[in-house]
């Protein structure tokens, strides 16, 4: 049995445009060894949430600042660790009321909602997905 894994470490500047390229290219290697297209939506919409939320809330955009990237696939199971240069958050799922109608915050709900799961420590935050 050959297990196909794939390991990326790295980062990119808060910097919405080249964040966009950077999430290109991270999809598409991981694509090679994950060729389900729905869960490659799924892995995207993860990515792509948690890394603006670092740059965007974290690092409030500054291009001084970097979010760092790990992400792991070990053939069954899949680790994506993000973290900004920011304070941190304090972030209770339960407490975000959709009916309260707020710009933010429903990223880490939707996020929560598509991986098996989710841990927040300050300023990084690791989603697991057993796939």
């Amino acid at each position: 049995m050959i297990i196909m894994e794939y390991h990326f470490c790295g980062c990119v500047i808060s910097d919405l445009e080249k964040i966009k390229y950077f999430i290109e290219n991270r999809m598409e290697e991981l694509n090679r060894y994950i060729p389900d297209d729905t869960k490659m939506f799924e892995i995207k919409l993860i990515v792509n949430e948690l890394i603006i939320n670092g740059a965007l809330h974290g690092n409030e955009l500054s291009r001084k600042k970097t979010v760092y990237v790990n992400i792991d696939f070990n053939g069954d199971m899949l680790f994506i660790k993000v973290r900004d240069e920011g304070k941190g958050i304090k972030y209770r799922m339960e407490d975000y009321n959709p009916e309260d109608m707020l710009s933010t915050g429903r990223g880490l709900i939707l996020v929560n909602g598509l991986v098996d799961e989710l841990k927040l420590d300050k300023n990084a935050i690791q989603a697991i997905i057993n796939l």
